[in-house]
C-alpha cells in the first residue's frame, strides 16, 4: 500500500510524495503516472494520451522495485525541450514523449492537456501541482 508523505513543520509542508512500486524502468525527473494494476507496479511513466494522475520521479528506478514519486512541490524535470531563460515561469505540461514534460501544450485530437506545474528556471526544476485541463 502507498505512503503519502508530508514533508516540513507542522504547519508548513514543503511537498507530497509516495512510495510505490513501478512497471518499468523510470529516471529521476521522470513525468510519471498512476496505473490502476500493472504486472510489476503501480507507476509507469506519463505522456499525454491519458488522464491519470501525474507526479515526476523523485529518483532512478527499475522494473519492479519502489521509488518515490513527487505530487506536489518542487523538483527538476526532464524536458523535451531546450529551455532559455524566457521560458521561466511558463506552464509545464505532459508530453507525447512518454516521461518528459514540454512547455508547449498539446492540440492532436485525442489527447489530454495535462498542466504539470509552473518552470523555475532553466535546468527543468518546475513547482510541481499537475492539473488536467481538458481531453481533446
Amino acid at each position: 500500500m502507498p505512503f503519502y508523505r508530508f514533508f516540513g513543520d507542522d504547519d508548513d509542508a514543503t511537498h507530497i510524495s509516495i512510495t510505490t512500486s513501478i512497471n518499468e524502468n523510470v529516471s529521476a525527473g521522470d513525468v510519471v503516472r498512476s496505473k490502476v494494476a500493472g504486472a510489476h507496479g503501480l507507476v509507469e511513466k506519463a505522456d499525454d494520451s491519458g488522464v491519470q494522475a501525474v507526479g515526476v520521479a523523485m529518483e532512478t528506478g527499475t522494473i519492479g522495485n519502489s521509488i518515490e514519486v513527487l505530487y506536489q512541490g518542487t523538483q527538476q524535470v526532464n524536458f523535451v525541450d531546450s529551455l532559455t531563460s524566457s521560458d521561466i515561469g511558463k506552464r509545464v505540461y505532459v508530453s507525447a514523449t512518454s516521461g518528459q514534460a514540454t512547455i508547449t501544450p498539446p492540440t492532436a485530437a485525442g489527447k489530454t492537456i495535462i498542466q504539470l506545474g509552473f518552470l523555475r528556471n532553466t535546468n527543468g526544476t518546475c513547482y510541481v501541482n499537475p492539473l488536467t485541463i481538458l481531453k481533446l
